[in-house]
């Protein structure tokens, strides 16, 4: 049975479609076409949807929202993020305002990694668009997709083509409007070419006191033999909601290591769906989920195997203090056919607050013989074998303490080849929680 409702469509499904009424129709109408008309049927997802049990956007499904507008470059203020690269990276940055790209250069190509807006890609070439739309899906974990494809309006495509030395940053910035509440639809596709390499981060930040919704989505092509290192990192306000797809595909000896970093945002819902998709594929996926005050993050990945030795690993951390709710929701299939595949998840959960909440769920489904899978998750207050120990050692109980909280940080943090890129968001988290000053102290 559907999720959406026999009774009459909510404002928030209005709104919808009254953006997708206005929009001009376009050289992959059809496809949007269809993923409205889908979304629509569909309906947002509630917590009977089974991806999203822990969430409830009752919230949003009662609001009206309008597009996010357009904004100038010059409208963003320099305080609107911390930058994850010091200078020595010699890194660039793409702004990106409201879904819409600013590029600061008319040449092509920006850090040997060509650059090209995706309302260019679907005017000139549509064909070329339509091999990055994802196939349309009546999941719930992918309803969200559906909307965005409907609705974007622009985006990024970079396509790499060698071994770049320097990373690349595009810098999401959401800036709302003072009397409605709006929403904006980001759209990346990064394409790496047979044997390229890159490292390209995504840092989504808001401005101002009333956040656009956000519906991101960003689609990796990995071809093969090719290496990309991924980084998202949520750090909007308190007030913000954001829902964040990342779709990847990786084709024969092609290696993902992807980073999701949650340092902020009211509710955060971040999704992966990884296809693994020719024989020798590997993704690293790690997660650093950190939850305090009364905000809500919910991380659903979902790795399908589907070709023989492929390779896929997820390290979670989560953290949670106040009120907070923390979700790692994983599930890793094994189709028929992927003979010697090898997967492994690992989700940990530390609670600093008898009214926090931290949710793990690993799943496996196998269809295939002579795998090697594993999975396990534990969730709990610090160890007080381990907290006996330091203060046997001359440590007061709070140094004690904190030194814990810091040493289960690095498992995700140590796998980070950028070392300032690493060091920034270990400054972020450790100003959210408890003991900060002598968390720093450790350092």
């Amino acid at each position: 049975m559907s999720s959406a409702s026999a009774a009459a469509p909510s404002n928030a499904l209005r709104s919808f479609e009254a953006q997708w009424s206005k929009r001009t129709p376009d050289t992959i109408a059809p496809v949007r076409a269809q993923a409205m008309q889908k979304f629509l049927q569909l309906g947002l997802p509630t917590s009977r949807d089974e991806s999203w049990r822990y969430t409830n956007l009752r919230a949003l499904d009662s609001t009206p929202f309008v597009d996010a507008p357009r904004r100038d470059r010059g409208e963003i203020e320099p305080s609107a993020s911390v930058a994850l690269l010091d200078a020595s990276q010699r890194a660039a940055t793409i702004v990106m305002v409201n879904g819409y790209p600013w590029l600061q250069t008319i040449d092509s190509v920006i850090n040997d990694i060509e650059v090209s807006t995706l309302r260019e890609m679907y005017n000139l070439d549509p064909k070329a668009m339509l091999r990055f739309l994802d196939p349309l899906s009546d999941a719930d974990e992918r309803r969200f997709d559906l909307l965005n494809t409907a609705l974007f309006v622009d985006g990024l495509y970079l396509k790499v083509t060698k071994n770049v030395t320097t990373p690349l940053v595009i810098l999401h910035v959401g800036i709302g409007t003072e009397d409605e509440q709006s929403v904006a639809y980001p759209r990346i596709v990064i394409e790496a070419t047979p044997g390229a390499s890159a490292v390209i981060i995504e840092h989504h930040v808001s401005q101002g006191l009333r956040s656009p919704l956000v519906n991101s989505h960003t689609h990796l092509e990995i071809a093969h033999d090719a290496r990309l290192e991924h980084y998202r990192v949520f750090a909007t306000g308190p007030n913000a909601a954001h829902i964040d797809s990342l779709n990847v595909r990786q084709h024969e000896n092609s290696h993902l290591k992807q980073f999701t970093i949650a340092l902020g945002g009211g509710m955060v819902r971040a999704g992966l769906d990884c296809q693994l998709a020719r024989s020798g594929a590997e993704i690293e996926n790690y997660n650093l989920l950190v939850g305090y005050e009364t905000r809500h993050v919910d991380c659903v990945n979902v790795v399908r195997h589907s070709a023989p030795r492929t390779k896929s690993s997820q390290t979670a951390r989560a953290i949670a203090s106040d009120s907070s709710r923390v979700i790692f929701n994983s599930k890793v299939i094994v189709n028929q056919g992927a003979a010697h595949a090898e997967s492994q998840q690992s989700s940990r959960g530390l609670l600093l607050s008898q009214n926090a909440e931290i949710d793990s769920r690993p799943q496996l489904e196998i269809h295939a013989d002579e795998v090697k899978c594993s999975h396990g998750a534990t969730t709990g207050r610090l160890s007080p074998e381990m907290l006996f120990y330091l203060l046997s050692r001359g440590l007061d109980r709070n140094e004690a303490q904190s030194l814990l909280v810091f040493a289960f940080l690095a498992d995700v943090l140590t796998g980070m080849s950028l070392a300032s890129a690493r060091t920034s968001i270990e400054n972020a988290l450790i100003s959210q929680l408890p003991d900060s000053q002598l968390l720093r102290n450790f350092r």
